[in-house]
């Protein structure tokens, strides 16, 4: 059954209904339900959907024309089969979408060209509405986005197809218990492709069992057929040069975010470390940061891994690769991943406090308003260390400038005064801080004397991870 996107059909809804635009791109990463979005999409539309794969010029104008309902004959072209797009649409509006276009584009280097002049001239004014997708982004950047590609005069919508946010994945696991929920979230990543191997687990054992583990066990270490969509295997599909991708990432994993400690680990010079992270940020793997109210301070530009799953591969599996190597799941649970979990869990938990943040905002639920929402941090060079917030929103309230700081503790203690106090200290280092909120996010709760105080203060709010899971 599909599930969440709602977002995203929407998208193609609204350019099904723009006659100026001829061209829909979908773009990301493998296991992302790119396809499954667009049948998904075309269930009630007639459509011709064609998976490119990567073979001869001549297989591929045999798979393609068998897409198009064509009997295959010797010395067809990819003008014949276009020609036979074109009768069709003759019979009411058509959608052809190339799943895989990078292969298309390679089996031939006049095909994109051809498809192009289809497009553009031929198929002006008629209902035919077209989708490239592919998941390789390189290729697609430079074969249909960028300013130098052929596609560059066709009017187009593009959308990046992103890992589902928190409460999307959480359909596929409803029923498990706000800690699990939350653990769920965080190794699947938001990833459908893995969401649904989650799903289809539940359906079949009972969850009292340790679902954490065996779910880690699930998605790290499969049998080989389910090894393609590990992190390291859906990378290599864009870049070479892996070892040193793959030392950044375990670097960033490890905490160490900045391009001196990445550029010390890596014996590399800053001025090579820079165009690595540039490039895996490209593809989407690594993301910049800057403190929300200093967006242009480069002395505190920091990285870090955007995909929650990535992240558990490059800190717990990657180190310890003995344990992948020996199918010791056992092992690797208990002498790696438990005692460590909760460290782990705090970059999940932020992601889904900020979530939470975003749509109470929405909802116009909070008393503030949000226009922006990041972190902030002060960098102490003497020690290599850095202390800050894990979330602040800057907004208004009543007309007013706001400034809402946020604390996330996936503790098991819950929390205390003397946390509350901290936070509110730490916030003297911020410069323009009137109308300050201090929300404090734990997984724990809290004890009963900072309720007490947090109800006597009205710009104190606590959340719970059970307040989160249970929102929408």
């Amino acid at each position: 059954m599909f599930t969440g996107r709602t977002s995203q059909l929407a998208d193609l809804n609204s350019f099904a209904e723009e006659r100026d635009l001829s061209l829909f791109v979908l773009y990301g990463r493998q296991g992302m339900g790119k396809t499954a979005l667009l049948r998904e999409f075309l269930a009630d539309r007639r459509h011709i959907f064609f998976t490119a794969y990567p073979t001869t010029e001549t297989n591929e104008l045999k798979l393609f024309a068998s897409a198009v309902g064509l009997d295959w004959t010797e010395g067809m072209t990819l003008s014949d089969i276009l020609d036979a797009v074109t009768r069709q649409a003759d019979e009411g509006p058509l959608w052809l979408v190339i799943d895989h276009y990078p292969n298309f584009a390679k089996a031939d280097d006049s095909f994109a060209q051809l498809l192009h002049d289809y497009v553009k001239v031929q198929w002006a004014g008629l209902d035919i509405q077209v989708v490239l997708c592919g998941d390789a982004y390189i290729l697609m950047e430079k074969q249909v986005l960028s300013k130098k590609a052929i596609w560059k005069d066709v009017p187009m919508q593009t959308l990046e197809l992103g890992a589902m946010e928190f409460y999307e994945a959480q359909e596929f696991f409803r029923e498990a218990s706000p800690m699990e929920q939350a653990f769920l979230y965080g190794i699947t990543g938001g990833i459908p492709y893995h969401l649904r191997r989650c799903a289809a687990y539940l359906a079949h054992h009972d969850a009292a069992e340790d679902l954490c583990y065996h779910m880690m066990s699930q998605l790290f270490l499969a049998d080989e057929d389910d090894a393609t969509l590990l992190p390291e295997k859906t990378i290599q599909t864009e870049l070479r040069e892996m070892s040193y991708y793959n030392c950044m990432l375990e670097t960033l994993a490890s905490g160490k975010n900045r391009v001196n400690a990445i550029s010390e680990v890596v014996n590399k010079p800053k001025d090579v470390v820079v165009p690595y992270m540039n490039t895996l940020m490209s593809i989407g793997v690594v993301k910049k940061e800057n403190p929300v109210t200093e967006p242009t301070n480069r002395k505190k530009t920091r990285y870090s891994i955007v995909n929650t799953h990535d992240l558990f591969w490059y800190q717990f599996i990657v180190p310890h690769m003995e344990y992948y190597y020996e199918g010791n799941s056992k092992a690797l649970w208990e002498d790696v991943i438990e005692p460590h979990r909760d460290a782990y869990m705090d970059t999940v938990f932020i992601n889904m406090c900020r979530e939470y943040l975003e749509k109470k905002a929405a909802k116009e639920e909070l008393p503030f308003t949000i226009e922006a929402i990041g972190n902030w941090w002060e960098n102490d060079e003497e020690k290599k260390s850095s202390e800050g917030f894990d979330l602040v929103a800057l907004g208004k309230v009543e007309g007013k400038s706001n400034i809402a700081f946020a604390r996330c503790y996936y503790d098991e203690e819950p929390i205390g005064i003397a946390t509350l106090k901290e936070l509110i200290d730490l916030t003297k280092h911020v410069k323009d801080k009137n109308n300050a909120f201090y929300l404090i996010f734990s997984r724990s709760g809290f004890h009963e004397n900072t309720k007490t105080v947090a109800a006597t203060i009205k710009n104190i709010m606590l959340i719970s991870l059970e307040d989160i899971c249970n929102f929408v």
